[in-house]
């Protein structure tokens, strides 16, 4: 007996990686947009780094018009100063391939970028810029 051929299946599409939402969110503040996307690592052997930093932020300052990076002890600590001390609004977070690497996309407002830095606000208020590297963790100079 002669047995019916077995129906082949077409393999599965592979779902996108991020989905787009059917309504875009709609954003409580008010300006115009920019987004900004902020790549992490993780902190190499030999580099000058705060203690108990584990990775770098970097990303563009439009105000600056200059790479912004800063280093930090967790993704968690990058990420409320981002939201809790400017403002920003998280949209997207991918982890990518290797050790504290993420890609951070965050929606803020032209604003947020012409407000004074915090080292600018610390030498506004007496404080040298040796004083500020050394209370914020930073290397002189950067």
């Amino acid at each position: 007996m002669i047995e019916p051929p077995v129906p082949r299946f077409e393999p599965a599409k592979p779902e996108p990686a991020v989905q787009t939402e059917a309504d875009p969110l709609l954003s409580e503040r008010s300006g115009r947009v920019h987004w900004v996307v902020v790549m992490t690592r993780a902190a190499r052997q030999g580099e000058n780094v705060p203690a108990g930093a584990v990775l770098f932020t970097r990303f563009w300052h439009p105000r600056d018009h200059c790479w912004s990076e800063n280093a930090f002890e967790s993704l968690d600590h990058a990420l409320r100063l981002f939201v809790d001390e400017s403002g920003w609004v998280l949209r997207q977070q991918q982890a990518l391939d290797g050790p504290h690497a993420y890609e951070l996309i965050f929606e803020a407002r032209r604003e947020d970028f012409s407000r004074p830095s915090t080292e600018q606000i610390l030498q506004d208020v007496g404080l040298t810029p040796q004083d500020v590297a050394k209370l914020l963790g930073r290397p002189e100079g950067t």
